[in-house]
């Protein structure tokens, strides 16, 4: 082929990527401006999430699944009872993983040690969830209380939930406490939780990690949604798992 031909053929292949390119650009931005829209954030790309009060049973619904899904998932602002105390936010995820992870009974290098009554609940609690979006493991603990996964999530989960068993057992149910997990789970994996409760709102079964942040909460009628799901103590079947890390 002649040079001259070569090189239109390289201009022309070039033109069209360089369209490709601007019209995947311009659809990112459109759904970038939807999603922003719906969750009323101004810096997405900053994971800046709208104003939304921690899940609590004062929360507003609005009856729709996705947008009620989004307020349940996402926390924002410092916990209560132990945020302070190990200064950690539902603002600056990273920070608070590596707080946590370092009570985790397994890994952490502060661990906590579980007897007795607290490692029986540290079990029954620590069976009910994992972080299925990043390991394949069933759950964060198994049967005997020993570590189920080595990720970083798993640790921050293991490490609060074995702090508060022995901080603040007095404080929080067992179910308070998959709660507290769930929150944190759905500062994790945001986009994956809000789809998996929305889902769920819409008429699947409840998993233990998603019937935690309805927890005491007054639900909408959302068509063939649950507006009494069970509580997570209830549900007996582990989350699915997919996966690993």
């Amino acid at each position: 082929m002649p040079i001259k031909n070569n090189q239109n053929f390289r201009l022309i292949t070039n033109f069209l990527l360089l369209a490709v390119v601007i019209s995947s650009l311009a659809t990112n931005q459109i759904i970038i401006g939807k999603i922003s829209s719906l969750v009323g954030a101004k810096k997405i790309f900053a994971f800046s999430w709208p104003n939304l009060p921690a899940a609590s049973g004062n929360l507003s619904l609005a009856g729709d699944a996705l947008q009620d899904s989004i307020k349940l998932v996402v926390s924002q602002g410092v916990p209560a009872i132990y945020g302070q105390e190990l200064a950690v936010s539902f603002d600056a995820v990273q920070q608070s993983i590596n707080v946590m992870k370092q009570f985790d009974p397994a890994y952490g290098p502060q661990k906590i040690t579980l007897a007795g009554d607290d490692l029986q609940r540290y079990i029954n609690v620590g069976l009910k969830i994992s972080c299925e979006y990043c390991c394949g493991a069933k759950s964060i603990v198994f049967n005997n209380g020993q570590a189920a996964c080595g990720c970083e999530h798993s640790q921050a989960m293991r490490g609060l939930l074995a702090y508060l068993i022995t901080k603040h057992a007095s404080e929080y149910s067992d179910d308070e406490l998959l709660r507290e997990l769930a929150r944190w789970k759905g500062m994790f994996f945001p986009k994956q939780m809000i789809a998996k409760l929305s889902g769920q709102l819409s008429g699947q079964e409840f998993t233990p990690d998603t019937a935690a942040l309805v927890l005491g909460i007054q639900l909408s009628n959302y068509g063939q949604g649950q507006n009494n799901p069970p509580l997570p103590s209830e549900i007996k079947d582990l989350p699915s798992m997919v996966g690993g890390c």
